[in-house]
């Protein structure tokens, strides 16, 4: 599908009450700012990928897609900028899964310490998946991640069977037997 087609497949699941996979979510919120968009580049570093920058613009500030939606960009608890922010200057602890790369978002919360990761270093949006620390890159860029949704594909196995080795990082706890 062409990044309009997507616009489109979203903003119609949206006008049907569907912005998410949660049945109570009716409603999704407004589109961002032109200049919420760019204070959030700003502080990010790296310009949002053209797909992920139009939902914004177009459709939502945050509240669309897989499981509850992606993040709003600057709600002040779980905005994606200032989640971003806190990640890129803690300062973790030994056990802690070492820090995302500049330019890698958490996007989108699965619950149970799931995350999809967005990579805006890519220009298409590379995803990563974070499953309890342990994270991997995705063979799949936001329009096809975007896509598998919209299509219904997008589920916990789904992401599983596209991790990619290269950039991965595996916590010690992963080889431990109960």
């Amino acid at each position: 599908m062409t990044d309009d087609e997507l616009v489109e497949a979203v903003r119609a699941r949206v006008k049907a009450g569907r912005p998410t996979d949660f049945a109570s979510t009716l409603a999704a919120p407004e589109p961002a700012s032109l200049d919420e968009v760019e204070d959030a580049e700003r502080a990010i570093g790296f310009r949002l990928p053209p797909l992920v920058r139009r939902l914004y613009l177009e459709i939502a500030d945050g509240g669309i897609g897989p499981f509850l939606g992606v993040s709003s960009l600057h709600d002040e608890e779980l905005g994606m900028v200032n989640v971003y922010l806190s990640c890129l200057n803690a300062e973790p602890s030994p056990e802690d899964p070492p820090s995302l790369p500049p330019g890698v978002l958490f996007l989108c919360d699965f619950g149970c310490a799931m995350w999809a990761l967005l990579d805006c270093r890519h220009p298409a949006g590379q995803m990563w998946w974070w499953e309890e620390g342990d994270r991997h890159k995705l063979d799949l860029t936001f329009p096809q991640w975007i896509q598998a949704w919209i299509e219904g594909d997008l589920t916990h196995d789904y992401m599983e069977a596209r991790q990619l080795l290269d950039e991965s990082w595996v916590g010690p706890w992963a080889d431990e037997q109960p």
